[in-house]
């Protein structure tokens, strides 16, 4: 991670990123970072200044170029990982991860295993140590969605094909989180998982300067239902709980998912 001068600004921050899969990874620069700054992550220009009206915010990359007027005067600026179904909005709230082969379970037992899962990251202006304002949203995958169930009454659901680990992956922690889901299967058979539908409502993020996770756990009850729900734990100490785009409590949702077309 580089911080230079500008020639303009000689307070602003100039912080580059990119990732690498060995041991020297640098720390991702989340922030709070005070304003001005400039962040480069792998190609994404992001820039906050100040000006007489307020901040000036702009983004070149990911196939898109932002700019904002924010009116205000004070404030820190931040990026933070968050749930992957904001852009384009409203087109889904469910996450199908498909399981590039499958893990079959013994009768009566649970098992953990990881898997990744897309990321979006927010732009953010925090206040007071609280969250001021969504500037920005940004994702570095690319979208696709499938549907879970029939056409009347399925789900549609953004789509993403993991891998699955015993241990945790090396992964781009700007594209790519750490699913950790333990599979519980109660009934007396063996049963085969090719896929988990986890929903948006109930999504506890962590995140620290080099990892982002979730974790979940996937209930089995016969051959072809099983129920999920997120839960609200950090996969490693020390993380930092995100910042939560949905809200649980607000929006009334339980946060679980019953899966009743197989998994």
């Amino acid at each position: 991670m580089d911080i230079v001068n500008d020639e303009f600004n000689e307070l602003e921050q100039k912080l580059t990123w990119n990732y690498s899969d060995s041991a020297e990874l640098e720390d991702i620069p989340w922030g709070p970072h005070k304003i001005p700054v400039a962040i480069e992550l792998q190609g994404i220009n992001l820039s906050i200044e100040k000006n007489k009206d307020g901040y000036l915010y702009n983004r070149k990359g990911a196939g898109e170029e932002i700019g904002k007027l924010l009116m205000t005067g004070k404030g820190n600026f931040l990026l933070n990982p968050v749930e992957p179904f904001h852009k384009p909005a409203a087109v889904s709230t469910h996450l199908l991860v498909e399981l590039s082969k499958p893990v079959v379970i013994e009768p009566r037992s649970s098992k953990k295993i990881f898997a990744t899962y897309p990321l979006e990251i927010v732009a953010l202006i925090s206040q007071k140590g609280n969250i001021a304002c969504v500037v920005d949203t940004i994702s570095m995958t690319k979208l696709k969605y499938t549907l879970y169930g029939g056409i009347k009454d399925g789900l549609v659901c953004r789509y993403w094909k993991s891998e699955f680990f015993i241990d945790i992956p090396a992964v781009n922690p700007l594209e790519m989180g750490i699913l950790q889901l333990e599979l519980v299967n109660s009934t007396g058979r063996w049963i085969e998982v090719n896929k988990t539908v986890l929903s948006a409502h109930g999504m506890k993020i962590y995140y620290n300067t080099r990892l982002v996770s979730v974790s979940a756990e996937m209930k089995i009850s016969n051959d072809v239902t099983a129920e999920t729900n997120f839960v609200d734990k950090p996969i490693k100490p020390g993380m930092t709980k995100a910042f939560e785009q949905f809200s649980t409590r607000l929006l009334g949702h339980q946060g679980k998912t019953v899966m009743g077309e197989g998994y």
